[in-house]
This record gives C-alpha cells, sequence and structure tokens, in this order.
C-alpha cells in the first residue's frame, strides 16, 4: 500500500510538473492586455467578435515579449483579414476565414 501512494504521488507531481509551466507561459499581464485591448480598438477592429478576441490574444503576446511594433502589426493584421474576409462573398464562416486570412498576412 505504501509503494502505490508513493507510485501515486509521484506520477501525479509529474503531471503537475509537465501541464504547469505550459499554463503559465501562456498568461498575459495585466498591463499587456490593457495595451492590446487599446490596440485593436484603435486599428477599428469590432469588440465582442472573435476577430477582436484574437487581436487581443496576437497583441497581448507581443506586448509582453518587449514588442509594441508587432503588437500594432498583429492589431493591423487582423483588421486587414476582417475586411477581406467580409468583402469576399465565397467566405460563408467568417471567423475560420480571418483566422485563415491572418495567419496567412502574418507569415509574410
Amino acid at each position: 500500500m505504501l509503494r502505490y501512494n508513493i507510485l501515486m504521488i509521484v506520477l501525479g507531481g509529474m503531471t503537475f510538473a509537465s501541464v504547469f509551466p505550459r499554463e503559465v507561459a501562456d498568461a498575459q499581464t495585466g498591463p499587456s492586455l490593457v495595451y492590446a485591448e487599446h490596440a485593436c480598438l484603435e486599428y477599428n477592429v469590432p469588440p465582442f467578435t472573435a476577430s477582436f478576441e484574437g487581436c487581443v490574444e496576437r497583441a497581448a503576446r507581443a506586448f509582453d515579449r518587449g514588442e509594441p511594433d508587432r503588437a500594432y502589426t498583429e492589431a493591423r493584421t487582423i483588421r486587414d483579414a476582417r475586411q477581406a474576409c467580409q468583402n469576399n462573398p465565397k467566405s460563408a464562416d467568417v471567423d475560420r476565414c480571418l483566422l485563415a486570412e491572418a495567419n496567412r498576412r502574418s507569415e509574410r
């Protein structure tokens, strides 16, 4: 019974250690989120939309890395991708189009 308990504690600890750093790495600071929201609103990405959430996520990540120019570039990319998807009559699902278009534009 003692071996079983120790084994479960070790396995649980290993599981916790492997999951925890990934969550911390994705966390964004409060100021970076505020700056990111401001950048997205400045580039007329409408709030309460999937494109706004994606814009804030990308821009906040850039602000956290200390790359404000990259954050504003991400906001412009989302704005341009949103406009391209809205002007494309073939894109029935704007959110899916937006993600694909933003990724395509970011690769340039």
